[in-house]
């Protein structure tokens, strides 16, 4: 899909294609409202200004709004970062805006705080299973390749799954990287079976 053209307006933001895009906004000291719409599947961010196509770049990208600054940054599970930076150094996270999953998941936080932090518990135990389980299997295969195998003893890993156990540790995973994407948590080593499945 083309960038938008300089000055056109808005569009409506349809849910139906939340797994594509997302969008976040932020009132300005100047009484403006900043909007930033995220395309997903092209890897850009576009900048509008009281409803208004100001600039589109890839991500990560930095914004300039005078004195401060948006910046923008994302994975295929979602946002990374999407903070309005101010001259005096301090930040401040968009708002979702409505529709977007991100807006959905802060709406069941608010009104369902503990199914939210089972659903965030529930994340960290999913990845940290994970780490432990397909992490030795990972080593396994990487030291048998040639070029480690023909030089050191391939590792072997004491975790043996079936196929279907993997790819179901595999999805869940994914998964997993949703809800922390949506909620912008991310460790690196926690996430790290994610952001293997992103690459």
């Amino acid at each position: 899909m083309p960038a938008p053209e300089p000055g056109s307006p808005l569009p409506p933001f349809r849910p139906s294609l939340s797994l594509e895009r997302t969008r976040f906004a932020v009132d300005l000291p100047d009484a403006s409202t900043a909007t930033v719409d995220i395309d997903h599947m092209a890897g850009r961010a576009s900048l509008y200004r009281d409803d208004r196509h100001v600039q589109t770049a890839d991500m990560p990208v930095r914004f300039s709004l005078g004195s401060d600054g948006i910046e923008v940054a994302a994975s295929r599970y979602g946002m990374q970062r999407i903070h309005l930076i101010s001259a005096n150094g301090s930040q401040r996270r968009l708002d979702p805006a409505p529709g977007t999953p991100e807006h959905w998941r802060a709406q069941l936080s608010r009104r369902r705080p503990r199914i939210g932090r089972a659903l965030a518990a529930g994340a960290v135990i999913v990845l940290a299973v994970n780490l432990i389980l397909l992490a030795p299997q990972l080593l396994e295969m990487v030291t048998h390749l040639p070029l480690w195998a023909d030089r050191f003893t391939p590792f072997v890993s004491p975790i043996d799954l079936p196929v279907w156990a993997n790819t179901a540790l595999t999805i869940a995973a994914a998964l997993a990287g949703i809800e922390r994407a949506l909620t912008f948590r991310h460790h690196r080593l926690l996430d790290a079976e994610a952001d293997g499945i992103e690459s």
